[in-house]
């Protein structure tokens, strides 16, 4: 029986073999000087990674005299589980870990709002790792520009931007802070977080709640078949499991609408939520997001 691929090479090792891989599937080809230039290896280490991917797989790559590299044979299967979030990430980002990426590999773009100051988001990382509250100014589009105290459990993209999940002292609650608004931020390392500010107390994030997701009724049979294929939906439904403080970010950033009787229009809204009356009896908070008639 055929084990797993590549069983017993070194982690270093299927770093690099996994990189010849993505550069077949998704340039369909590769050279020694991509492998030598990624990892910083010798040519003839670079020999024996490309002859280590061919020995397990000899339908996948041949070797192009003329172009003098290798290229995707028509039998190329892919072998490794390969991440598709990280793949899409290089496809857009380049190679590389926290470098900013200075080679011209760019095959997909995206568009984004503004990043967050590096030096904002550092210091929210580390008070998350250490356990440490941080003092923050923060603008709040209902009380303006503020002094307060976090204790942050977890960053989180919404889709649109970049959020801390963090217990607030000032109001006795946890709450999402964006990123973007926060001014100045300062660690306090002296301190630590209280029982009641830890991640394990936010129950909104702990708990899990079902959206059931079909495509809007109002749509076209054609339009529904294709929102079904789009979402890879199954008998008509995509179920998807997020957290509570969560709900609406998704909601909204999907364009949802979260109208019990599918009341919303415009043609950007190809989604409703199937159980949204169930879930307006839950009392999230972040529902109050969601596309709705309000």
């Amino acid at each position: 029986m055929r084990g797993a691929p590549f069983e017993g090479v070194s982690h270093q090792q299927l770093e690099r073999l996994a990189h010849i891989e993505f550069l077949i599937y998704f340039t369909g080809k590769v050279t020694r000087k991509d492998i030598m230039s990624r990892f910083g290896v010798s040519s003839a280490a670079a020999t024996r990674d490309l002859s280590a991917y061919i020995e397990e797989a000899p339908d996948n790559i041949v070797y192009d005299p003329r172009q003098k590299h290798y290229v995707a044979s028509s039998k190329f299967r892919c072998l490794l589980p390969l991440s598709a979030e990280k793949c899409l990430s290089t496809l857009t980002s380049g190679f590389g870990d926290v470098m900013d990426g200075r080679e011209d590999f760019r095959y997909a773009h995206y568009i984004a709002l503004e990043e967050p100051e590096l030096d904002i988001t550092a210091t929210f990382s580390r008070a998350i790792s250490l356990a440490k509250p941080v003092e923050i100014t923060y603008v709040s589009t209902s009380s303006g520009s503020s002094i307060r105290i976090i204790c942050p459990h977890s960053l989180m993209n919404n889709g649109l931007r970049w959020h801390v999940r963090a217990y607030d002292r000032k109001r006795q609650k946890f709450s999402d802070f964006v990123l973007n608004r926060v001014l100045s931020t300062d660690l306090l390392y002296k301190e630590v977080f209280k029982d009641h500010e830890a991640i394990n107390e936010d129950a909104d994030w702990v708990e899990e709640v079902e959206l059931v997701i079909q495509p809007h009724p109002r749509l076209t049979e054609n339009s529904q078949a294709a929102v079904e294929k789009e979402f890879g939906m199954k008998g008509a439904v995509l179920i998807k499991k997020v957290r509570k403080a969560q709900v609406g970010y998704l909601l909204n950033s999907w364009n949802i609408d979260s109208t019990a009787g599918a009341d919303l229009k415009g043609r950007h809204i190809l989604l409703h939520l199937k159980n949204a009356e169930e879930l307006e009896k839950m009392q999230i908070d972040s529902l109050q997001l969601a596309p709705s008639l309000d």
